[in-house]
């Protein structure tokens, strides 16, 4: 058997996780104080309230080895293997703990760097559950998991860069300027590096870029799957589901709360849109 791990930042139902039997590895949130883990110990809608209302910046921290390698061992019966993919290593040190902890097990383990998270990675372990079923090579279904994953685009939209200073993503006279001005970006994660792929100034310049997005899904019929995720408000992500349901009723839509770890990383009224 082939087993599929993942963490939480991957944006997956809870069917889907039970369906495939994905085992996912939760991020931590450190918020005044007090430790909780992604979907654990604090629900996504709670974090999001309080990201907004809370005074301390919260800290986000990756999964330790130890949790790793229990849950590899936990999983690795006699003849067994895994494929565990994770978030982009260029947002989280995720990845390179789950590769020291597959060196402990001592169990056929392949650990990919998604180069993405969220839907994006959803979308990437969903394929990996659908490749298992045909293949048992590990290093073939690696091999065309990381095909797969240059057909997925991650656009993210940062309405303040106050978030992205805080994280450390950002020095502090880029937000002081961008603050002045009313910066918006659109952020992108091609071949998993972090890139600002367009920069507007106020709402009107937003709304161009999340425009020309909104209509490349449109136009583009190979395009059948979009992930459409938020931080805080879901006004935007609604009006784009609405507008791709009514020129493309084929799309599945997927339009939920994004994990802790994005959250906080893109701040209040941020928001995603990703597709295959």
């Amino acid at each position: 058997m082939i087993h599929i791990v993942t963490d939480s930042t991957a944006q997956l139902t809870s069917e889907e996780i039970k369906a495939h039997q994905i085992t996912v590895v939760p991020l931590t949130v450190t918020l005044e104080g007090q430790h909780y883990r992604d979907r654990i110990d604090i629900s996504r809608d709670e974090f999001s309230r309080r990201l907004k209302e809370d005074q301390e910046f919260p800290k986000t921290s990756q999964p330790s080895m130890g949790q790793f390698i229990e849950t590899y061992r936990r999983l690795a019966n006699p003849g067994d293997q895994i494929i565990s993919i994770h978030i982009g290593s260029v947002l989280s040190g995720t990845v390179q703990t789950a590769q020291m902890a597959a060196k402990q097990v001592s169990a056929p383990i392949e650990v990919v760097d998604s180069g993405l998270t969220d839907r994006g990675l959803g979308f990437a372990v969903l394929k990996a559950a659908e490749l298992i079923k045909t293949q048992s090579d590990l290093q073939t279904i690696v091999a065309e998991l990381t095909a797969y994953l240059a057909k997925i685009t991650l656009t993210c939209f940062v309405n303040s860069l106050d978030y992205l200073v805080k994280g450390g993503r950002a020095n502090r006279a880029v937000g002081f300027v961008s603050t002045l001005i009313k910066l918006k970006l659109e952020l992108g994660m091609p071949a998993g590096k972090l890139k600002v792929i367009h920069k507007a100034r106020g709402e009107k310049g937003m709304q161009k870029m999340v425009t020309q997005v909104v209509n490349q899904i449109i136009n583009d019929h190979q395009i059948t799957r979009v992930g459409l995720s938020y931080v805080d408000s879901h006004v935007d992500t609604d009006r784009i589901a609405a507008e791709l349901k009514q020129a493309r009723p084929d799309l599945e839509i997927m339009n939920e709360l994004t994990s802790p770890t994005i959250m906080t990383h893109v701040g209040p009224k941020g928001f995603a849109v990703i597709f295959v």
